[in-house]
């Protein structure tokens, strides 16, 4: 089983490729957005440390973690935002961790994906055979942003500038993937990498 990092900045079609690779090839994808989500759970080990840090504020009636209650709380202090990931980040490693073996055991795909937009600055690349980087043009990404997520030009400037370093880990990546296009651009270049 060959195990696969796929990364980019935000607005680059990362989540599209996943899902295509999915879907048309035999992969078992995992996308790091929503194994964090997981960790917020409770019976969770990172639930309880989670409202240790941030405190029952968090909260809601039924006693989950209210997602957007951590994001405000965070967001304001770069302290707690480290704190959180020092938290998220080992969860989601032991947790991929954890299901490769598994994965491997049963021998039921050829490929592993990891998609993650911080997949150096986590380590992830480490547990990666390679890694592929999903490129898009500026223009592309900003109009994507738009549509689908409904970000200002504010909003769209402010996540650009805090990814420029992303960009410069496409030269870290042994493929690159360009998503200007359509899927069937996609697949055609998939079709070739995955063989």
């Amino acid at each position: 089983m060959r195990i696969i990092g796929l990364t980019g900045s935000v607005g680059s079609g990362k989540s599209t490729v996943g899902k295509l690779m999915e879907e048309h090839f035999n992969v078992r994808l995992q996308m790091t957005d929503e194994i964090g989500h997981l960790a917020y759970q409770k019976g969770t080990e990172s639930y309880e440390q989670i409202i240790q840090l941030l405190g029952k504020v968090i909260l809601d009636e039924d006693k989950e973690i209210n997602r957007k209650l951590v994001a405000d709380k965070v967001f304001q202090e770069e302290r707690l935002l480290e704190q959180l990931n020092s938290i998220i980040h080992p969860w989601v490693k032991q947790y991929l961790s954890e299901d490769m073996e598994q994965q491997k055991k049963k021998k039921e795909y050829s490929y592993y994906v990891i998609e993650s937009a911080i997949m150096f600055q986590t380590g992830l690349d480490r547990m990666c055979d390679e890694v592929w980087y999903v490129d898009a043009e500026d223009a592309v990404r900003r109009e994507r942003l738009k549509r689908d997520r409904g970000y200002s030009d504010d909003k769209i400037n402010n996540i650009m500038d805090n990814q420029r370093e992303n960009a410069k880990r496409k030269e870290q990546c042994q493929q690159v993937i360009n998503n200007n296009g359509n899927k069937s651009l996609i697949m055609e270049q998939l079709e070739k990498l995955l063989v």
